[in-house]
């Protein structure tokens, strides 16, 4: 197992620290099964191997991504990724599966 950095927007914080949020699709694979990050002070684990999914599949998971509706991720997604948007539905993305495991540990700076 190892620490990985999987970067988040703060709109995310609440989503994840209470549950809502578990899932996270990217550009690139962020670790395996079992490697963990630290996201807004609290430990996250990696349940599976992330695995590849188009995005037409993607976008039925919208809760699980921690979006309101289907109307909110496709906005967000069309922020985040401004020259893809959604016209390739078939394109595949690394779909990450996690829980919260914990709080970060704070470095003592004394």
């Amino acid at each position: 197992m190892a620490e990985v950095k999987i970067p988040f927007l703060e709109r995310f914080r609440e989503p994840m620290l209470n549950g809502t949020k578990y899932m996270t699709s990217r550009t690139k694979r962020y670790g395996k099964k079992g490697d963990t990050f630290t996201a807004f002070g609290a430990e996250f684990k990696l349940l599976n191997d992330p695995f590849l999914l188009p995005l037409k599949n993607i976008i039925m998971e919208w809760k699980a991504e921690g979006f309101e509706s289907i109307g909110d991720f496709q906005l967000t997604w069309c922020q985040i990724h401004p020259r893809r948007k959604f016209e390739d539905l078939e394109e595949k993305f690394w779909v990450h599966v996690f829980r919260r495991v914990g709080r970060a540990h704070l470095k003592n700076s004394c």
